[in-house]
C-alpha cells in the first residue's frame, strides 16, 4: 500500500499554512507539500514587506510577520519541503498523488497553489534585461532610504510600495497606465509628497553603463489630448504589473491559468482547489477570500 494519507495540501503559501492551522486545530491528520525549500509562497518571494489589512481579527500586520504566525503553529512533521508534485490522479480510494521523492494516496487533496511557479511580468523597455536597477520584487525598503524611486503598476502591492517607500524618501513617483487603480486608493491618500501620474506608461529609459538614470513616461492619450511626455531622473525603477504563471502539470480543467472549481472548491471528486489557484465567477484574488475558500472546503472534509 502507498503512503496514505488523509488530507494532502499542495503549496505551503499563505492559504496552505491557514489550513494546515485549521486541521492542527481540529486535530485531523494532513500533509502539506511544498516545491520550494521555504513556506509562505509568493508572499515571502515577492512581499514580505506587504502590509495586510484585510484578514479579519488582524487589524494590519506584514506579510513575513503574517507567515511567520501562521508557521508557528504547524507542526513541521506534516510539512514536506523541496518536494515537487508531478502527477494527480483520481482513484477508488480517493487521490493517487506522485511527487519528486514519493507516492501518496490520500482520501482528499487540496491544490493551494498559488499561482505555482512564476516570474515577473516585464516593464517592456528597451535593454530592460540588462539594467541592473530595474527591481520587481521587494524584501526590505531601508535601502530606498532619500532615493529617487519610480514605481510602476496599480494594485494593492504596487500602491504598499509607493506608501511605503514615500515615508523615507520625498522623490517618489507612482505611475499606472489607466485613470483609476485596481488596487484600493485608500492606500495612498496620506502620502502628501508622493507624485501620481494617470494615465501614463513607461517610454525609453537612459542609461549609465548598466544603471538607468532616467525614465520617460507617456501620457495615454485621450481623444482631443495633445501627447505628453516627463522624464523622471531615477536611482531605482519598481515594476509591480504582476507575475506570468507557469504551467501546471495536473488535469484538469482551466481557464488560462487557473483551475475551474464548482460552488464547493471541487475541480474534480475528491480534489479542491483554493486560493489563487481556484477560478469560478467573480474570484477575487486575496488573503481573506482564500481563507473562506480554505474554511469551506475544511467543513466538507471534517464533516464526511
Amino acid at each position: 500500500m502507498k503512503n496514505f494519507k488523509k488530507v494532502i495540501i499542495i503549496g505551503a503559501g499563505p492559504v496552505g499554512l491557514y489550513l494546515g492551522n485549521k486541521f492542527e486545530d481540529a486535530k485531523f491528520p494532513y500533509l502539506i507539500i511544498e516545491a520550494s525549500d521555504h513556506v509562505g509562497g509568493q508572499l515571502m518571494n515577492l512581499y514580505p514587506e506587504k502590509e495586510i489589512v484585510d484578514i479579519p481579527g488582524i487589524n494590519s500586520i506584514k506579510a513575513k510577520e503574517y507567515i511567520a504566525l501562521l508557521d508557528s503553529k504547524i507542526n513541521h512533521e506534516n510539512v514536506h519541503l523541496n518536494e515537487t508534485v508531478k502527477q494527480i490522479e483520481v482513484t477508488s480510494a480517493g487521490v493517487l498523488v506522485k511527487t519528486s521523492k514519493d507516492e501518496y494516496e490520500c482520501e482528499n487533496l487540496i491544490l493551494a497553489t498559488g499561482l505555482g511557479f512564476t516570474k515577473p511580468r516585464p516593464l517592456g523597455v528597451e535593454h530592460e534585461e540588462e539594467v541592473k536597477n530595474i527591481l520587481y520584487s521587494l524584501k526590505d525598503f531601508s535601502f530606498l532610504k532619500g532615493k529617487r524611486v519610480a514605481i510602476f503598476g496599480g494594485g494593492d502591492s504596487a500602491l504598499d510600495w509607493a506608501k511605503e517607500i514615500s515615508a523615507i524618501s520625498d522623490d517618489v513617483h507612482l505611475i499606472h497606465r489607466r485613470l483609476e487603480f485596481r488596487g484600493n486608493p485608500e492606500t495612498i491618500k496620506d502620502c502628501t509628497n508622493l507624485k501620481v501620474h494617470l494615465p501614463y506608461v513607461p517610454g525609453n529609459i537612459t542609461l549609465d553603463s548598466d544603471l538607468a538614470k532616467t525614465i520617460v513616461i507617456n501620457k495615454v492619450i485621450q481623444e482631443g489630448e495633445e501627447p505628453e511626455s516627463i522624464e523622471i531622473p531615477v536611482d531605482y525603477i519598481l515594476v509591480n504589473y504582476g507575475n506570468i504563471p507557469s504551467n501546471t502539470p495536473f488535469e484538469l480543467n482551466y481557464k488560462g491559468a487557473f483551475i475551474i472549481v464548482n460552488e464547493s472548491q471541487e475541480a474534480k471528486d475528491h480534489i479542491f482547489v483554493v486560493g489563487d489557484a481556484c477560478d469560478y465567477e467573480n474570484k477575487k484574488r486575496r488573503i481573506a477570500p482564500g481563507n473562506k475558500e480554505a474554511d469551506k472546503v475544511l467543513e466538507l472534509i471534517l464533516n464526511r
